[in-house]
């Protein structure tokens, strides 16, 4: 462990608060990347059985309230910080590498991943046309086929640069990958008569709030809020 990864696993107060630092980016870019698409892209990109640009189910309705700040993610972020910090504390020096790569990797990542979704829906506000309905499951799976290309990614420089702190990135990231495929399971199957929402033989959305948060501003009718009864 080199540079800034051996100064702060010597300083376990400062691991805690770059903690809680990555953990509110990671918050902040799923917010704005649903602010983005809310206003820009609602009529292109889509989700379906729940529309969403959050993958973990637990925390849906919370982006979709679109605070920067919101209680229900400081409310784990926080204690998770704080304990992050007295592991770091607690556990032996040769180990420290080990657990900020995998700790850090984890945000680092999705980070990464929700900044290249953000400046993607930015550069679709021109020359899109038509709109794209997405299953749940289909979208955890090709999420999990990119945590497989940065997994491999990682796992290169784990063996090339021998960094301890590198291996625990990558451990992160199949970590990662192992949650797209666990929410893959918990999310209903697609039926072999799967169609488009518009056509109506799905329940999209999460109420009449969610549809409000994501109507785009031009005015355009809400086609797509019909819902099966």
């Amino acid at each position: 462990m080199t540079g800034l990864a051996e100064w702060f696993g010597s300083h376990p107060v400062a691991t805690g608060v770059a903690t809680l630092i990555l953990m509110l980016v990671d918050w902040s870019l799923t917010v704005l990347q649903h602010r983005e698409r809310a206003k820009y892209s609602a009529n292109h990109y889509r989700s379906y059985p729940v529309d969403t640009v959050e993958g973990n189910p637990s925390l849906q309705k919370a982006v979709a309230r679109a605070h920067l700040l919101e209680p229900q993610h400081l409310v784990v972020a926080v204690p998770v910080s704080a304990l992050v910090a007295a592991t770091v504390w607690w556990i032996p020096v040769v180990a420290r590498p080990l657990l900020l790569g995998y700790v850090w990797g984890l945000f680092f990542i999705v980070s990464a991943t929700h900044l290249g979704n953000l400046l993607g829906y930015i550069g679709s506000r021109r020359g899109i046309h038509g709109r794209v309905w997405m299953h749940q499951r289909t979208g955890y799976a090709v999420q999990a086929g990119r945590y497989v290309g940065v997994t491999a990614l990682l796992a290169a420089l784990a063996v090339c640069s021998g960094s301890v702190f590198v291996i625990g990135a990558a451990v992160a990231s199949v970590t990662s990958m192992a949650r797209q495929l666990v929410w893959i399971r918990r999310t209903p199957a697609i039926p072999d008569d799967d169609a488009a929402p518009e056509a109506g033989v799905t329940n999209v959305g999460s109420g009449e709030a969610a549809e409000q948060a994501l109507a785009p501003d031009d005015g355009a009718p809400a086609r797509w809020s019909r819902r099966r009864r």
